[in-house]
Formats: C-alpha cells, structure tokens, sequence
C-alpha cells in the first residue's frame, strides 16, 4: 500500500485540488490518502484557539464562519 500525503499548498486552491486528483486517480495500487487543511485554515484555526483561550467571544463568530454546520 502506498501513503499519499498533500500539504495545505496541494489543495490551496481549485487547480491543485485537480491536480491531486489527477494524482490520485494516475496510482495503479491501493493508496492511504492524507489531505492536510486547506491554505490558511490551519492559522486560522491557531487565531481561533488562542481568542478562545483568551475568552474572547469573537472566537465563536469566527469558529461559526469557518464551519457553520456545527
């Protein structure tokens, strides 16, 4: 079995999202696939914690924004 990992940049925008697929899609054996957050999620998601670690309330708005389905 093959590990595939993307890093933030690899799915950073909608043509290296394809451009992954396209990866993807070119393996011939069974692949583990690893996707790390999309660009920019992971510091935003830092912001978010230390605003909350700090009680500021503004972390929920952002929290909201990111994920509005939780």
């Amino acid at each position: 079995m093959k590990v595939l990992k993307f890093g933030g940049t690899s799915v950073g925008s909608p043509e290296r999202i394809r451009g992954v697929k396209k990866i993807i899609e070119s393996e011939d054996s069974p692949c583990l696939i690893i996707v790390s957050a999309f660009q920019g999620i992971t510091d935003e998601l830092k912001h978010i914690s230390e605003l909350a670690s700090n009680r500021d309330d503004e972390y929920m708005i952002l929290l909201e924004r990111l994920s509005p389905d939780i």
